[in-house]
């Protein structure tokens, strides 16, 4: 196009004032580090959380069936078989949870206590985040604790003996309390360190040595299922209401922590908001270079029109100048963005500090966020050149 071509001069041919130039770099400067910015926060964003998802998988299954009325439901081996059969489900497992108290090396603390069955483990990815022991020992009556609860119990060392106590709801005497306390001691045979919730609270041991403690024969808090990669787990979820009925909730990861992922998303529009307010700042950078070239090109203006450009062509010239600034900015600034993202990671340049699971700060690359800048910066750039452009030549 003809404006395009009168663009491009004014913006590589060598201007008669330097000042020109020096504005020009600047608006492709102001332009470049926003984008760069925001590429990089939101590949920040992302890996911190695809972490969060992938620490959370410790202690929130693909999907979890918990009682709608009450704290428990019917162990019931029919009903697992059923859920196992329905495509989509890899592994079905059961647990029963409650709160009890634990002692150790003479101090006593609250706990969360789960049992677990034996399938639990293939549902609930433990293994990777043991620092020392095995699940197959809870198998053998042992239990196994969070990093941090470890420590509150001095329980330092495989075979360290720990005591439970649990309220008895069938002995249970406010003539003589002490009659509906059960006890059950146990050995520590494994060290977890996972996440916040694991770490802090939560300890796992057999299932049945838990109902038996808890007087739960034949009861559960939950089932727990382990969904395939390749499957549609909306379609899993409303092929499992199908079989549970209406006894019981179903429910998804996503759904089991829909205020972590609501904040989650709030974030990251705060991120987009905030770098998209930037990005306008720094395209008012463009206002100066646009009119200065406007006000030096007077004369070429007045030749165009003089042998027949209408006013839409001279508009178009100069916001394409803007435009060209803009797209430069938008592209430097992506490779930087790219760069200093895929450079974070694959080789951890910025490392968190102090004693983590991560050694550096998780960066992931999502083509769409990075899309969504280089749109949205672009359109900033376009309106900024437009209205400039409209602007000036309405006054001259």
């Amino acid at each position: 196009m003809l404006w395009s071509t009168f663009a491009r001069r004014y913006m590589f041919s060598p201007k008669s004032h330097s000042v020109i130039n020096i504005i020009a770099f600047v608006s492709l400067v102001a332009i470049a580090v926003p984008t760069a910015a925001m590429i990089i926060l939101l590949g920040m964003f992302a890996g911190l959380s695809g972490t969060i998802d992938d620490l959370s998988a410790a202690s929130d299954a693909d999907i979890e069936i918990v009682a709608m009325r009450g704290a428990t439901l019917t162990d019931d081996s029919a009903l697992r078989h059923d859920i196992a059969t329905i495509d989509g489900v890899e592994h079905v497992a059961a647990y029963v949870e409650q709160s009890v108290i634990a002692t150790s090396a003479g101090r006593r603390i609250p706990i969360t206590l789960r049992g677990v069955d034996s399938a639990y483990f293939d549902v609930m990815p433990i293994e990777p985040y043991l620092q020392y022991g095995r699940t197959e020992s809870i198998r053998r009556g042992d239990i196994i604790l969070g990093a941090v609860l470890s420590g509150s119990l001095a329980a330092y060392g495989i075979g360290t003996e720990i005591e439970l106590y649990a309220l008895n709801r069938r002995q249970l005497s406010t003539l003589l309390p002490t009659s509906g306390i059960s006890r059950l001691t146990t050995r520590l045979g494994g060290v977890v360190n996972a996440n916040a919730e694991i770490n802090t609270d939560l300890a796992i041991t057999d299932l049945g040595r838990v109902q038996r403690l808890l007087n739960y024969d034949g009861r559960i808090t939950a089932y727990v299922v382990d969904v395939s990669s390749d499957a549609d787990i909306d379609v899993v979820e409303r092929n499992i209401e199908r079989v549970v009925g209406m006894g019981a909730d179903v429910l998804t990861r996503e759904e089991q922590n829909a205020s972590m992922n609501a904040i989650l998303r709030m974030e990251k529009f705060a991120i987009v908001l905030i770098g998209m307010m930037i990005a306008l700042v720094a395209a008012f950078a463009i206002v100066g270079s646009v009119v200065m070239l406007i006000t030096e090109k007077q004369r070429d203006i007045a030749t165009l029109r003089a042998i027949g450009a209408n006013r839409s062509l001279v508009r178009n010239i100069f916001v394409g100048e803007g435009m060209l600034l803009t797209l430069s900015g938008v592209g430097l600034g992506t490779l930087i963005g790219i760069g200093v993202a895929l450079g974070q990671q694959h080789f951890g340049w910025v490392k968190i500090p102090g004693n983590s699971m991560l050694d550096s700060y998780p960066v992931e690359l999502v083509a769409t966020d990075v899309l969504m800048v280089i749109a949205s910066v672009t359109l900033i750039g376009w309106a900024v050149s437009a209205l400039t452009v409209r602007a000036r030549l309405k006054q001259s």
